[in-house]
Formats: structure tokens, sequence, C-alpha cells
């Protein structure tokens, strides 16, 4: 078990109505923005009255924040255990790069929000949301470096190659329709294929 999940994994998103919430604020935010929105436009999108909504989030920010966490989070903590499990590395960093791009196609609202809207937070949030993707962006340069060690992988700068194959996943999050010619599921198989590829030895 790794520092980040001892630290993260007892406050999660809580309980269903407070995940239906955040994800209800995050379409909010993604379509009108965070300050075009209200805690008294999230309670009656919702259904409920605003002293309800404030029962489940002492304010606005926690409810960003809460956004924000379920990609730089949530996601941190539940997928990096797949370079830590069975496989070669080159299928370990194929699984990753496989999960975090489905992991778009199913939080696109959060996803929006987090790349823009980061700076809402106060500086403490925004620092330690900045922990998380350094967390996720050091150990795949780890195992980026690894892999070249094990003579898997091809890479004369895993640091540099870490941020090259996080733009190019991270990419999606700009262009990805559910409605448009390719599914997620597609994208991911690609994506996937393609940064082993660049990689392998």
């Amino acid at each position: 078990m790794t520092a980040l999940q001892r630290e993260e994994d007892p406050p999660r998103r809580g309980n269903a109505r407070r995940a239906e919430l955040v994800a209800l604020a995050g379409r909010l935010f993604r379509e009108r923005g965070y300050h075009g929105v209200g805690m008294r436009a999230i309670a009656e999108a919702a259904g409920i009255q605003a002293a309800s909504l404030y029962h489940h989030f002492r304010n606005k920010e926690e409810l960003l924040l809460e956004t924000i966490y379920v990609v730089d989070r949530d996601m941190v903590v539940e997928q990096l255990p797949i370079l830590d499990g069975p496989g070669t590395h080159r299928e370990r960093l194929a699984r990753l790069v496989h999960a975090h791009v489905l992991h778009i196609g199913a939080n696109h609202d959060a996803w929006r929000v987090a790349g823009r809207e980061l700076r809402a937070l106060s500086p403490e949030h925004v620092d330690t949301v900045q922990g998380y993707r350094r967390g996720y962006q050091h150990r795949i340069a780890r195992h980026l470096a690894e892999g070249v060690s094990a003579g898997e992988f091809v890479c004369a700068d895993p640091r540099l190659a870490t941020l090259a194959i996080l733009d190019m996943i991270n990419g999606p999050n700009e262009w990805y329709r559910p409605e448009g010619r390719l599914e997620i599921g597609r994208i991911a198989d690609s994506y996937a294929e393609l940064v082993v590829r660049q990689l392998s030895a």
C-alpha cells in the first residue's frame, strides 16, 4: 500500500448521494464555469434545498475540490497499483495507459473541470492536487527507468518521456466526444499500443 493510499483512502468521495452531487456539480462547472454557478443553482439542479447541499459540502470550493479529486486523487490511487501488478513492464504500462484513457471517457466533466478550474482553488488545495499529479508523474518515470534496466524499453530520459506520454494520453480530454467517430475503448486500445511501441526495445 502506498503513502497516497494510506493517507487518502478514508475520505474518498463518500456515499453514493455525495458522489452524485459531485458529478452534478462537475457538469455544471463544465457548462457554466466555476464562477458562473452558485450553491443554490447546484441545489436546484439536484432537486434539493440549499441547506441540504450544505449538509454534504461546506462550500462551493469543497465541491470543486471533490470534482477535481475524481481525476487527480481517485484515479491516481486506483491506477498506480497497475504498475506494481503482474506482467512485463510493457504490459503494465499498456494497462495503465488504457485505464487512463478510459477514465477520461467515463469522467469527462471532471476532466474538463480539472484542466480549466484548478486556479479557482485556494493555494493550499492547489498544492495538494499538484502533489498527486507529481506523484503520478514520478511513478510512471520510475516504471520507465525500470523497464530500461530490464531491457524492455529504449528511453534516454524517462522523465522527459513521461511528460510526453502524459501529454499524449491526456489529449482526449480536449477532443473526445461520446457521440464522436471513435468509441473510447478503441481510443484506449490505440493509445496503449502507440505508447508501448514507441518505447519498446
